[in-house]
């Protein structure tokens, strides 16, 4: 129950995570998108003001030019006399800016220590209202530069305002302020604002359930995983996880989890042979020991007695401890690490180096080697460690083959693997005998 809520509970930490970042991602864009927006209408507005800012301009120089009176008398507005410049400007802003109301004055340019300006004329559409001259305008426009801002005062919205310097034929310096309302760009941004507001919670929910959804098949694998590896003990390793072909770390994890639990199944088969073969082997020893003591101790002996039952006890001893030894150099050798040092090895060669060296041992219980069949053999192994397996193998077939009898030898290398019968001695009982095998497989 604990591992079902560990992965519900990693689960929903991943959707929380997928959610929250996909959240910060569609905040960052519509901010982005808002900002972005705004500078591209702005941009546009404010090119808008420059191109009519240049065109008033040059319709302020070409009426300077046709009337050279004092402009100052301009502000008097003459119904009857269509050349006034103020009638002018307010028939060309239709034509200009393509909107009913633009605000315009022309200002002369104040002298810089009283920062003082006066009017000299304005559009109707400014209703004895008068536009700011901000401290950045007047030293741009002191700079002969244009200057861009967006004021808020005294008109009842806010207006984007252009300050240039303008000059009459005399070459004497004015400014020109050119404004036009920013609603337009307000209610767009507004828009934006209310259709990202609507969308942002149902995006949200959707892309909540997705990614659930999502995360609930991606980790449907480590459901089935946790339940396989739950029915796998140490008695029974032979359940192994489903192949996931999804080519990701899941994937990877069962086989590197199947990988894992092939190891400890053969390390439990192995330690489990082990134990058998240590029982098998020190059964007989044990069994010697126990059944000479027992002798002993049946009835009192002579001195001479007793040493020979202490010497059979003492031989006894031996052959246990010498099994003892082997049993402990096959537990504690590693495998993996003498497979690194393994060179081609003839296994024919090797046997009969030891039944060679050997050969004096048999001799003695008049025993005789019977070669059934020798192939040529060659694997990969460790020249030493087969010495010792075919010495402990020859040893056992001299020991238990009665005097006088036969020992047999058998190795064929069949196509893929080599089949080893090592030794095959037989003794034969009156109850039609008992055969008695030595039998090793070595994959080549």
């Amino acid at each position: 129950m604990t591992t079902v809520m560990m992965i519900k509970s990693v689960r929903l930490k991943l959707t929380f995570w997928y959610v929250g970042s996909l959240c910060f991602l569609l905040l960052l864009l519509g901010l982005i998108v808002y900002f972005s927006l705004q500078a591209i209408l702005t941009g546009n507005l404010d090119n808008v003001l420059l191109n009519g800012g240049k065109i008033f301009e040059q319709s302020f120089s070409e009426y300077t030019k046709e009337f050279p009176g004092e402009p100052r008398s301009l502000y008097t507005i003459d119904k009857g006399k269509k050349h006034y410049f103020v009638n002018t400007i307010d028939d060309e802003t239709k034509e200009t800016f393509f909107v009913n109301t633009a605000y315009i004055q022309l200002l002369e340019f104040p002298q810089a220590e009283k920062r003082t300006y006066s009017m000299v004329a304005r559009t109707s559409s400014l209703n004895n209202l008068l536009l700011p001259l901000s401290p950045n305008a007047y030293q741009a426009v002191a700079r002969h530069t244009s200057f861009y801002e967006t004021i808020l005062r005294p008109l009842p919205f806010p207006v984007r305002m252009i300050s240039l310097p303008v000059y009459d034929r005399d070459n004497r310096p004015y400014i020109l302020q050119v404004a036009l309302s920013t609603q337009h760009i307000d209610n767009t941004l507004e828009g934006l604002l209310f259709v990202f507001t609507m969308l942002f919670p149902i995006v949200l929910i959707v892309t909540a359930i997705a990614g659930y959804i999502f995360m609930k098949q991606a980790f449907s694998p480590v459901r089935r995983m946790v339940s396989v590896t739950r029915k796998i003990t140490s008695e029974d390793l032979s359940l192994r996880l489903d192949s996931i072909d999804s080519h990701d770390e899941i994937g990877e994890l069962a086989e590197t989890f199947n990988a894992m639990i092939d190891r400890l199944e053969q390390s439990f088969q192995q330690i489990t042979q082990f134990s058998g073969d240590v029982s098998h082997e020190l059964r007989t020893p044990l069994a010697q020991l126990k059944c000479n003591a027992d002798i002993a101790l049946r009835k009192p002996r002579t001195p001479e007695g007793y040493q020979q039952v202490l010497h059979n006890i003492v031989e006894d001893a031996d052959q246990l401890q010498k099994i003892i030894g082997d049993l402990l150099f096959l537990a504690t050798m590693d495998v993996n690490n003498c497979s690194s040092s393994f060179v081609p090895v003839a296994l024919h060669e090797v046997f009969l180096e030891v039944f060679e060296a050997m050969h004096g041992v048999a001799r003695r219980k008049h025993l005789t080697c019977r070669f059934e069949e020798m192939d040529f053999a060659e694997i990969m192994g460790d020249g030493s460690l087969l010495k010792r397996m075919f010495t402990n193998l020859i040893s056992n077939a001299i020991k238990y083959t009665p005097a006088g009898g036969a020992y047999y030898v058998f190795i064929a290398s069949g196509c893929r693997r080599i089949y080893l019968y090592n030794l095959r001695y037989r003794h034969r009982y009156p109850r039609g005998g008992v055969t008695l095998y030595f039998r090793s497989t070595v994959s080549g």
